[in-house]
């Protein structure tokens, strides 16, 4: 047989295969995915393989320890997971996602019906889950050839370094394409940051520009790197700001951070890292920010709502809405925070709502610290759910703070005047110097909590605590509020502390 012929007869095997496949497939009721290309040189997770349809999908390694995939699915589609353990117990979270996997030995199988993100944990660990998104198809893919578009192609770990966007421009990740840099915006409108692709933030605490863009035929210069502290995405004084569909992950830097800016969109994010002040979303002085539709694991707080920085009083946070979200808070920080340094005059018209929280290993679930002069009010948490709280679950208090405008960052006055108990970071202060810090307290008042429900775990206790008689914490809300689908009726059962708090209701 000729080459040609024999070309000719490989070609038709390969074609009958998928024909098959194809069939296999739609006779199942199953949708072909969307499969992102491996980043060349990138070594797999050793943990898992994924495989959707029958297609392998890459599994990123995360030092969290973590691994993580990425797809996309325009119908359902069967999901098969090899272990690299012998499996005795699998939990899909969050819950109300209602997938039962199928697992026997090392093998896990589900099927997805829509896009979903999901945490996948073996045995009753907490040690190397695995995230799973499933992403909808992506729409109006910016030309690569765009003179506005920096285009960041699939297949490859890029090097770029600090990249400083202007107004009008698109940053575009591809899936399968991997970003080791920050991204930073001043006074710019119009921007966006798309795509499904990863950004690398392991070096943001310490990045130096040239040596990352020297490291592109070099990896080695990373190692011994030494620079300057970057926030991982950061934009200030900016508006209309759209972040969708990309992945960060390892970053030892705050990470997605609004400063001063209007009009935030913020969609379909997954972030996953185990660092010290790795927030996940920071909104600072910002006003109509939307966050939806995000997947976040971090050791910090996952989102949090701050009013710091150099701007005058007036510059307030208002309108932000959080919703249709899962969050894992690991050993610092809140899930959901709205403090510590709130400067501003106001801190108001804040919703969060319809939230998964499926871990918090230490802090609150829902946390207000007040460390500052604001007045932090029209503030609902609804709909929220928690399958494993393991220390707070709401914790409202004003306070002094390391951070407080009256607080103190030297290390030997720290030790001192540390309030070794419920909080991080707060500080005592002595009964002969109250009247001089308590010009620098703030309020926290008019605060809805609807249908909060603790489905699994521990029942956590919650502070309600004021600085004192002029800066309490008043008129909280609390309207259905359920403990293994038990409806807590009374105070005395709903383990809460109070001080210099008042009109805390239990409907």
């Amino acid at each position: 047989m000729n080459n040609n012929a024999s070309l000719l007869q490989s070609a038709f095997k390969w074609l009958l295969a998928t024909l098959i496949c194809m069939v296999v497939f739609v006779q199942a009721g199953l949708a072909q995915p969307i499969i992102y290309p491996a980043p060349s040189g990138l070594q797999p997770s050793a943990d898992y393989e994924v495989f959707v349809n029958g297609k392998k999908v890459f599994v990123y390694a995360s030092p969290v320890p973590a691994a993580f995939c990425s797809f996309d699915m325009s119908g359902p589609v069967e999901v098969t997971i090899k272990a690299s353990r012998d499996l005795k117990w699998v939990d899909v979270r969050p819950r109300t996602a209602g997938i039962q996997p199928i697992f026997r030995d090392s093998t896990i199988t589900f099927r997805l019906s829509k896009p979903v993100q999901l945490s996948i944990e073996l045995n009753g660990s907490l040690r190397t889950p695995l995230f799973l998104f499933a992403n909808a198809p992506e729409v109006n893919k910016p030309n690569k050839n765009d003179p506005q578009v920096i285009y960041f192609e699939a297949g490859k770990v890029h090097y770029p370094g600090i990249i400083n966007v202007a107004s009008n421009q698109t940053i575009y990740i591809e899936g399968g394409a991997v970003v080791i840099g920050v991204i930073k915006a001043k006074e710019a409108s119009n921007i966006k940051i798309l795509g499904r692709g990863v950004m690398d933030g392991t070096y943001n605490n310490r990045l130096n520009d040239a040596v990352v863009k020297a490291a592109a035929n070099d990896t080695s210069l990373l190692r011994n790197m030494t620079g300057t502290y970057q926030r991982f995405l950061e934009f200030t004084d900016c508006n209309n700001v759209t972040i969708d569909g990309i992945t960060l992950t390892n970053s030892t830097s705050w990470q997605v951070v609004s400063i001063h800016s209007n009009n935030v969109h913020i969609n379909n994010i997954k972030i996953i890292s185990d660092q010290a002040s790795d927030d996940g979303i920071d909104v600072v002085r910002s006003t109509n920010v939307v966050i939806q539709n995000s997947f976040i694991r971090t050791k910090d707080d996952c989102v949090v709502i701050k009013a710091h920085m150099k701007y005058e009083p007036s510059e307030s946070v208002d309108k932000v809405l959080v919703e249709h979200c899962t969050f894992w808070n690991a050993l610092w920080g809140n899930a959901i925070e709205i403090g510590f340094e709130l400067n501003a005059a106001e801190v108001k018209n804040i919703t969060f709502r319809d939230i998964d929280i499926i871990h918090v290993e230490a802090g609150a679930a829902i946390s207000i610290h007040n460390a500052g002069k604001a007045h932090v009010k029209n503030i609902v948490f609804e709909d929220i759910r928690i399958e494993d709280a393991r220390h707070k679950l709401f914790d409202f208090a004003i306070f002094r703070s390391q951070y407080s405008e009256d607080g103190t960052r030297d290390p030997e006055e720290r030790r001192r005047l540390y309030l070794n108990g419920a909080w991080d970071g707060v500080l005592h202060v002595p009964a002969n110097e109250r009247a001089a810090h308590m010009p620098y307290r703030g309020h926290i008042s008019d605060v809805v909590l609807k249908n909060i429900r603790i489905t699994d775990g521990l029942f956590p206790y919650s502070i309600f605590y004021g600085a004192d008689k002029q800066h309490q914490v008043k008129n909280i809300t609390i309207e259905n509020l359920q403990v293994h689908g038990r409806k807590i009726t009374k105070l005395s059962d709903a383990k809460f502390y109070q001080e210099n708090s008042s009109n805390v209701v239990l409907k």
